[in-house]
C-alpha cells in the first residue's frame, strides 16, 4: 500500500472573527501515526477536514509529499477517511459497503472481489459479508467502515474520533486493532481525539491543539513527561499545580519543600510547580522538608489507592500509592507528609505558564 508524507505549512480557517485555525505548521512524516488531541473546539477536526478536502483553507498550504493540495478536490487526493458516526450505507451489505469506493473508481470483477474479500479479513468481519448495517454492534459497524477506508489503498488514512460512541472496554479493543493495522499497512494516518488515553496509547507522535494553536508536538513520553506549557501539563493526564519560587535554579514549593529541579537558573520569579499523582511519596509522619496535609478520601482503584490530601493552606491535591508497595493502610483523617520524585516534577513561569524546565 503506498503512503505519503504531510506538510502543514500555515494551515488557517477562519469563521467570520473566530479563527478555527489559526497558522498552524506541520510535519508528518511518510508511514507515520500522528494524532491532533485537544478539547472540543480546538480546532483539530477542522483540521483535518482542511487535509481531506472537505474545508477550503483561507491561508497556508497543504501538501501530499511533493504535491500542494490546496486547489484539489477531496475526491481526488486519495484519502480514506473514518467518521466518528462510521457513515456506512444502512441499504447495502457489509461486502457492498466495503467495495463501495472501489465501484466508484469503476473497479470491477475479480478485482474488486479479492480486493473487498481481503479488507474484511484484515478487520476480521469477512463473516458478516451479507449482513446489513442494522445487524451489526456498534464494534462491527466500526469495522467496515476502517475496511471501506482502507480498501481502496489510500495514500493517507484520516480518522475522526472513530471510537467516541463505543463503550469503553470496545474502545481499547478498537484502538489496538487500528494501531496493529496501521503498523501492517504502513500508512500515514492522522487522527483526531480529544482522549488522551487513546492519544497516548496509539500514537508516534501527538500535537495538542488550543484554540487553533498547536500547543506542543512530541512523541506520547515526551509529552507527558515534558509538556511545554501548563496547558498541556493539565490536560495530558493528572497534574497538581503547587504554588513556588525559583532563583538561581533552586525552587522552593509552599514555602515549604527546597526541590532539585533542572529549571534555568536565570529565571527568578513565581512558578507553578506540576506534580502528578504517582510522582508524590507519602510519608505517614511528616518531616523537614515535606509539604504536610490531611487525607480527606481514599480511592481503591486495584493495583493503587487514589487518595485527596488537603494541604496546609487549603488545597486538595492527588496523590496515588501502589498496594505492592504499601506497608501501610492509611485512612481518611491521617495527618502525612508529601515529598516528590524530584526528576520528574515540572515547572513554570506563573505569569507565562511556560516551561522554564532546561
Amino acid at each position: 500500500m503506498s503512503s505519503q508524507s504531510v506538510k502543514i505549512d500555515g494551515a488557517t480557517k477562519v469563521y467570520g472573527d473566530f479563527k478555527a485555525c489559526d497558522h498552524v505548521s506541520l510535519d508528518i512524516q511518510k508511514g507515520e501515526f500522528f494524532t491532533l488531541l485537544g478539547p472540543s473546539g480546538c480546532g483539530k477536526t477542522t483540521l483535518l477536514r482542511m487535509i481531506a478536502g472537505f474545508n477550503t483553507i483561507d491561508d497556508g498550504k497543504i501538501f501530499f509529499g511533493e504535491r500542494e493540495l490546496n486547489s484539489i478536490p477531496a475526491h481526488l487526493r486519495n484519502i480514506g477517511m473514518v467518521f466518528q458516526n462510521y457513515a456506512i450505507f444502512p441499504h447495502l451489505s457489509v461486502k457492498d459497503n466495503v467495495a463501495y469506493g472501489l465501484k466508484a473508481r469503476k473497479i470491477k470483477g475479480e478485482k474488486l472481489e479479492s480486493a473487498a474479500r481481503e479488507a474484511m479479513e484484515m478487520m476480521q468481519i469477512e463473516m458478516l459479508a451479507d449482513r446489513m448495517p442494522g445487524q451489526l454492534s456498534g464494534g462491527q459497524q466500526q469495522r467496515v467502515a476502517l475496511a471501506r477506508a482502507i480498501v481502496i489503498e489510500p495514500d493517507i488514512l484520516l480518522m475522526d474520533e472513530p471510537l467516541c460512541n463505543l463503550d469503553a472496554k470496545l474502545r481499547v479493543t478498537m484502538r489496538t486493532s487500528i494501531k496493529k493495522l496501521q503498523r501492517k499497512l504502513g500508512i500515514t494516518t492522522i487522527y483526531v481525539t480529544h482522549d488522551q488515553e487513546e492519544a497516548l496509547s496509539i500514537s508516534d507522535r501527538i500535537a495538542v491543539m488550543r484554540a487553533g494553536k498547536v500547543m506542543q508536538i512530541g512523541g506520547p513520553r515526551e509529552i507527558y513527561d515534558n509538556p511545554a506549557n501548563m496547558f498541556v501539563a493539565n490536560f495530558i493526564g493528572t497534574s497538581c499545580f503547587l504554588d513556588g519560587t525559583a532563583k538561581n535554579g533552586k525552587v522552593r514549593i509552599l514555602d515549604a519543600a527546597d526541590v532539585n529541579a533542572r529549571v534555568d537558573p536565570a529565571f527568578a520569579g513565581k512558578v507553578k510547580v506540576s506534580v502528578r499523582p504517582e510522582h508524590f511519596i507519602i510519608e505517614s509522619k511528616p518531616t523537614d522538608g515535606a509539604i504536610c496535609g490531611t487525607i480527606t478520601l481514599a480511592t481503591f482503584l486495584g493495583d493503587f489507592i487514589c487518595y485527596e490530601i488537603q494541604l496546609s493552606n487549603g488545597q486538595i491535591i492527588e496523590a496515588n500509592e501502589y498496594t505492592d508497595r504499601m506497608r501501610i493502610v492509611r485512612s481518611v483523617g491521617d495527618e502525612v507528609g508529601l515529598r516528590f520524585v524530584e526528576e520528574r516534577i515540572n515547572v513554570f513561569d506563573a505569569e507565562t505558564e511556560e516551561s522554564i524546565m532546561q
